[in-house]
């Protein structure tokens, strides 16, 4: 079966594209694509055309022609008076360099208050700031490659929402990870690493929490992102570790040292060959040599250190040169414990943060950002009546030099 205006289509649509200091890559599910209503660019549609299930056609396109080009005039002069402030779980929205807003937060003339289209800041003095509205990927020049799930018979048409795809994939946050070309992105105000509650951490995890953080479809995808970078036999830190190391069923012979708050739960954890109980914001030095380790992973777990630098010096220290440490979260976590700042950022945006961790640690090339979004929730999740919508994945990885 050829895909045709008469088909509806099941396509993973990914975007591709490089930054000055990392590659990207976001894979976006296209659930139930109507060929007749939908909207793409028609180079783009044109492609589609003709294309069989399991087959997959990239195009590559220029900076600026998949999403507008990049416009001088689109970069406002502003001053930090006119930066509205807002409250958010008690704490003021300051102005910081390389960060995104809403557009509302300018008080400047024919700007809406609630106008939620992001800017940037790409300057900022005492008295004067630049807000760059541009799309985030204008930019950089992008490949879409598109893959057939499946392919059905359209038995009609009786109206409904037109999709327009390439926005679904595009206009969400992609491009918000990367730093503005020369600058470092300002995540460390001075209530950035603070939480709700900054009581023991160790007191707070003394009870088991043997609950997910992510539906089963989405721990695959964590999984299929570390998978490249698992040799059999590698020696793996589960870093921040639980019940569930979210580790490939394809990884052969892995040797697997668990660190984590709470010994039963590490105990549960039937991936980990040795277990260690380490409260990594009382002390983040890691118990082990240099170069202990091939792999890295820290899973579902960044939101909630409170001196992340320090950790990832660590983690440099402990890998291998040529060794792998991936980062993975998604948008579920507890809330007493999670840093102030992380609720504040949008999804793309974390991915930022955790780069600019990457960044400005010494000793790490190769940087790579994925997300993996709009995939369906497993039929059997106890979530399922609430969103029929898998949790969404973001990874950011880099190889030590």
């Amino acid at each position: 079966m050829k895909l045709d205006r008469n088909h509806l289509a099941m396509l993973e649509l990914e975007l591709r594209w490089r930054s000055e200091r990392a590659a990207h890559a976001e894979r976006f599910l296209a659930r139930r694509v109507n060929m007749w209503r939908d909207v793409f660019p028609s180079v783009v549609k044109d492609a589609l055309m003709g294309m069989e299930k399991g087959e997959t056609r990239a195009m590559d396109f220029p900076a600026g022609r998949l999403r507008g080009a990049w416009r001088e005039d689109r970069v406002l002069a502003a001053t930090p008076a006119e930066f509205r402030p807002r409250r958010v779980a008690g704490r003021e929205i300051t102005p910081r360099l390389g960060r995104h807003y809403p557009l509302g937060m300018l008080s400047k003339p024919g700007i809406d208050r609630y106008d939620m289209r992001p800017f940037r800041i790409t300057a900022l003095e005492e008295r004067a700031l630049a807000a760059d509205h541009n799309h985030a990927l204008a930019r950089y020049p992008l490949t879409v490659a598109v893959t057939a799930l499946d392919i059905a018979n359209k038995p009609s048409d009786v109206g409904g929402r037109a999709f327009a795809w390439m926005e679904e994939l595009c206009d969400d946050g992609p491009g918000m990870q990367a730093r503005v070309p020369g600058l470092a992105t300002d995540f460390f105000g001075p209530d950035a690493f603070a939480r709700p509650d900054e009581a023991d951490d160790a007191a707070f995890y003394a009870a088991p929490r043997l609950v997910g953080h992510v539906d089963a479809q989405a721990s695959a995808f964590i999984a299929a992102a570390y998978a490249p970078h698992l040799a059999p036999g590698a020696r793996v830190l589960d870093l921040m570790s639980s019940f569930r190391s979210h580790l490939p069923s394809t990884a052969e012979g892995l040797d697997v040292t668990g660190l984590g708050l709470n010994a039963e739960e590490l105990a549960a954890n039937p991936a980990l060959a040795r277990r260690v109980v380490h409260d990594l914001n009382r002390d983040p030095a890691l118990p082990f040599a240099d170069a202990a380790f091939d792999a890295v992973l820290c899973s579902l777990s960044v939101e909630y250190l409170t001196d992340p630098l320090a950790v990832f010096a660590e983690v440099a220290r402990v890998l291998r040169p040529g060794g792998w440490f991936g980062v993975s979260f998604s948008d579920r976590w507890f809330p007493p414990k999670v840093t102030r700042q992380w609720p504040d950022l949008h999804a793309f945006e974390r991915m930022g943060f955790v780069l600019e961790l990457f960044l400005r640690t010494t000793g790490f090339r190769d940087l790579e950002t994925l997300s993996v979004r709009n995939w369906w929730r497993p039929e059997d999740d106890p979530h399922i009546r609430e969103t029929w919508t898998s949790d969404p994945v973001y990874v950011v990885g880099g190889t030590r030099a």
